[in-house]
């Protein structure tokens, strides 16, 4: 493979291991002690002690599991909407002619629409139909997996193309050994980038069109003014992103590109 078949490496040397994890909990800590200090100093903030000596009782309760699966199975949902509906863009703007110019313009447009904006409109279409938070998704991340996926496909390698024509793979074998490999490390950026941001629409989302889902649950203890819930409830979604993107989505990122030249 060619440099230019996968996004640029930066050539910043990598910290070790063991300094990236000594700066992570150094920067963990550093929001622990700004949150006692927060937590001590004014009314706004719930003090850290009571939110952790109430957390075990909090995750043994099933209505919080069962909102976090409602809420997880909307994201994945909905970013996979997205990649589809962003791959298909891409394939389109790819080519310079009338119809890829009017799908870079529709692209330019969905990037410049606020997420509030779009979950607002998604309430007074959809009112409180579970299926709008799909639609509110897929219509914010879209635009950005096309635009990652169509810098790949312009990247594209001839001369893999013109091996894969020379032992003539064709149709779903040439997409799968020329095309994809080549594509693999432009879809695993568009799906980091895009998982986070499709988090935050969803519980936005939820705030204002669910019944249902951890944006739901958190309007709610807003609602009840129980700021210590609210802070729970922050900390199961925090933990939960983080968690399924360093367990989940990272290591398959390096199982699926484990051929790429370190």
């Amino acid at each position: 493979m060619t440099a230019a078949t996968v996004p640029a490496r930066s050539t910043r040397r990598r910290l070790p291991d063991a300094n990236r994890w000594a700066l992570s909990l150094a920067g963990i800590g550093s929001i622990l002690v700004l949150w006692a200090i927060g937590g001590s100093a004014t009314r706004y903030v719930p003090p850290i002690g009571e939110v952790l000596s109430e957390l075990p009782g909090f995750l043994a309760s099933a209505e919080v599991w069962d909102a976090a699966g409602v809420t997880t199975l909307r994201v994945i949902g909905s970013l996979l909407l997205a990649m589809v509906l962003g791959a298909a863009a891409a394939a389109v703007m790819r080519r310079d002619w009338f119809w890829g110019r009017v799908m870079s313009s529709f692209v330019g447009f969905a990037i410049a629409v606020p997420s509030t904006v779009a979950a607002l409109l998604a309430l007074y279409v959809f009112r409180r139909d579970p299926i709008g938070v799909y639609a509110v998704v897929a219509f914010i991340c879209f635009p950005f997996v096309a635009t990652v996926l169509r810098e790949g496909m312009r990247n594209l390698d001839v001369k893999v193309g013109e091996m894969g024509d020379a032992y003539r793979i064709t149709g779903t074998a040439r997409l799968r050994h020329v095309v994809l490999p080549q594509l693999a490390p432009y879809g695993f950026s568009a799906v980091r980038n895009e998982y986070a941001h499709a988090w935050k629409i969803v519980v936005l989302a939820e705030l204002f069109i669910g019944s249902s889902g951890m944006g739901w649950q958190f309007a709610r203890a807003f609602d009840r003014f129980q700021l210590t819930e609210v802070v729970l409830w922050l900390l199961v979604f925090v933990a939960i992103l983080l968690l399924s993107e360093y367990l989940v989505i990272r290591p398959l990122e390096r199982f699926v590109l484990k051929w790429r030249v370190s």
